[in-house]
C-alpha cells in the first residue's frame, strides 16, 4: 500500500506522541480528527497500547513495595520504548501493525 507523507506522519505521532505529550494525548487526537481508516487503526492501537502501559506502571509502582514490581517496571520500560518504535517502522511501511501485548482488542472498537 502506498502511503502519503501525512499518513505517514500521523502514524508516527500516534506511535510515539508520549515523547512530546501525555501518553494518550496524541493518539486519541489523532484518532478523533482524522478521517483515514489506516491512520485511524494505527491511532487505536497505539491508544490501547498506551492505556495498558499507564495502567501496569500503576500496578507494577505499587508491586514495587513487595520489590517484585520492580523488574517489571524494568521490562515494561524496555518494553514500551521497543513496541511503539516498531509500530511507527511497520506502519510507515504500510503494514496494518497491531502490538502483539494488546493483540486484535484495538480491532473490536
Amino acid at each position: 500500500m502506498m502511503m502519503t507523507t501525512e499518513q505517514k506522519l500521523l502514524c508516527a505521532i500516534a506511535h510515539l506522541g508520549w515523547v512530546v505529550a501525555l501518553p494518550i494525548l496524541a493518539p486519541l487526537v489523532i484518532l478523533i480528527l482524522t478521517n483515514d481508516t489506516f491512520v485511524k487503526n494505527q491511532a487505536k492501537e497505539a491508544l490501547i497500547f498506551q492505556i495498558g502501559v499507564g495502567i501496569l506502571t500503576v500496578v507494577f509502582g505499587i508491586l514495587s513495595i513487595l520489590l517484585i514490581g520492580i523488574p517489571l517496571l524494568l521490562i515494561l520500560l524496555v518494553g514500551a520504548l521497543i513496541f511503539p518504535i516498531i509500530a511507527v517502522v511497520k506502519s510507515c511501511d504500510g503494514v496494518d501493525y497491531s502490538y502483539p501485548v494488546t493483540g486484535s482488542v484495538a480491532r473490536k472498537f
